[in-house]
């Protein structure tokens, strides 16, 4: 779970080719509170990307855009930019948020050692198959 912070920003422009479709593009940068993966506490992730998107009015049109542009379908003759900026600033969220370095107190397993220094475990049956001079 993540919770935007205020103070987010939103650089966009939209622009349209005599014969092309219009575009919106821009950059977005926000902060956002999450859990640390490590040690589960609050840490605070920077939300930085960029957007570029092609404004269509149908699904046919979708399917005809360059694949260069992500669609952005709009309904009822109106694009809900907040809700599109805040679709994208979901999709940069962190898989595993993580401080840069943080103490949980786990420590990693000691290397494990050479293979050829532990003994077989069928050295066991080996030395029964001897024994029993087969």
């Amino acid at each position: 779970m993540a919770t935007l912070l205020p103070g987010g920003k939103a650089k966009v422009r939209g622009s349209r080719d005599p014969f092309g479709p219009r575009v919106v593009s821009g950059e977005l940068q926000c902060e956002a509170h999450m859990t640390c993966q490590r040690c589960l506490q609050p840490v605070t992730v920077r939300l930085e990307g960029s957007v570029r998107w092609g404004l269509v009015f149908s699904e046919t049109e979708m399917q005809s855009l360059d694949k260069q542009l992500d669609p952005i379908l709009i309904e009822e003759g109106q694009l809900l930019l907040r809700q599109a900026i805040e679709d994208e600033l979901v999709l940069l969220l962190p898989i595993m948020p993580m401080h840069d370095s943080c103490d949980n107190g786990w420590t990693p397993d000691p290397e494990p050692g050479d293979v050829s220094e532990k003994e077989s475990p069928f050295a066991v049956l080996a030395s029964l198959k001897n024994e029993q001079g087969s």
